[in-house]
């Protein structure tokens, strides 16, 4: 039984490797004659077979479909071929080995002109101001919050809201960043979309992005008079102005903390115990070893006078900001807001066929 199950499973695996070279066999039809190749009927072709075809094959046909529909002039399904070909399947830019030369040396040029110029986004989301999860409590709602951009090559950019443009120019290949209105995002919760476009050439690649806003507000009622045994705190939940919840907490009030610490020595260090400003060459030294420690030395005062690089900042999809905010009975409540980033729509566009109105 067990052989049966294994012949079945080769003869399955070869009638599928058969088919994945009868559209490779089938397509070089096409370009038989290379002074005249048929490129309207190898992307009718290829546009008909490439949902059917395997993991493996679709990346190829993608990218092959993109360089047939540039060669056409049909920008429309070029671009939408191209997007996909670099989002969805990551330019992978090998296997056309089954094309005749001419074609394949065409379609790599193609395809590495573009890979150049693409505008790749590596990273994208929210600069977060440290790397706890929690931030610190501020006194009012951030005016901004900053949307971080990690970009393969240099790019024009939009980000719009509205169809209105907020900010515009050139984003530089690594991090980038821009700012979001904060006082839209901490009136309300809801979702709040915003359009990152980018313009390579004739290409416009647009990302519909979606900034999500929850909200819990906690306000202090006040303290029982004669006792610091326990606080009440009013647990609220609002959406916009409207009350949508409420309940009372009964804490107990943290006690005083008393903390020994040791007599003073009557001696003074600024810096504790251990601290080095300078490089110093260690006393005791044996003869022999005195160019060692000189040159240790020499590192040690070039390594002060270096700077070290900045790592660019950790991006994060959502974080959680804490602020203070009037009440509607005039007194300041706590609210603690999660800001959530996702991608909702990607568009390939061409520049030259956008309505300018």
């Amino acid at each position: 039984m067990k052989n049966k199950i294994l012949v079945c499973v080769l003869l399955s695996a070869l009638w599928n490797a058969a088919l994945a070279e009868d559209w490779k066999t089938e397509l070089i039809d096409f370009f038989k004659d290379e002074h005249a190749a048929d490129y309207r009927g190898a992307a009718a072709y290829l546009k008909e077979k490439i949902d059917a075809l395997g993991e493996e094959d679709k990346p190829l046909a993608c990218g092959l479909l993109a360089y047939l529909h540039a060669r056409l002039e049909d920008r429309e399904n070029e671009y939408q071929k191209l997007g996909e070909y670099f989002e969805k399947y990551g330019a992978i830019g090998m296997g056309f080995t089954f094309l005749p030369l001419s074609i394949r040396n065409n379609l790599l040029r193609y395809l590495r002109d573009w890979q150049l110029r693409y505008p790749w986004v590596l990273k994208i989301g929210f600069v977060t101001p440290g790397a706890e999860e929690t931030s610190s409590l501020l006194p009012n709602p951030p005016e901004t919050i900053l949307l971080g951009v990690e970009m393969a090559s240099d790019v024009y950019y939009k980000l719009l809201e509205g169809g209105n443009v907020l900010k515009g120019g050139r984003f530089h290949r690594g991090f980038n960043a821009v700012s979001l209105p904060g006082w839209k995002l901490f009136r309300e919760p809801g979702a709040f979309p915003f359009v990152l476009e980018f313009k390579a050439g004739d290409l416009v690649i647009r990302r519909e992005l979606i900034v999500g806003v929850q909200m819990e507000s906690v306000g202090i009622m006040g303290k029982p008079s004669g006792s610091r045994k326990e606080e009440e705190f009013l647990l609220e939940m609002y959406f916009g102005d409207a009350l949508l919840a409420s309940s009372r907490r009964t804490l107990p009030a943290a006690r005083d903390m008393e903390i020994e610490t040791p007599p003073p020595s009557g001696k003074y260090d600024p810096f504790g115990p251990g601290y080095q400003n300078e490089p110093r060459i260690p006393s005791g030294v044996p003869i022999m070893a005195i160019p060692a420690a000189i040159m240790e030395a020499i590192k040690a005062l070039k390594k002060k006078d270096e700077v070290e690089p900045v790592p660019p900042p950790k991006l994060k999809t959502d974080f959680l900001v804490l602020f203070m905010r009037p009440s509607s009975r005039g007194d300041d409540i706590e609210v603690r807001a999660r800001i959530s980033l996702g991608l909702r729509e990607m568009r390939f566009l061409s520049y030259s066929l956008l309505d300018p109105h």
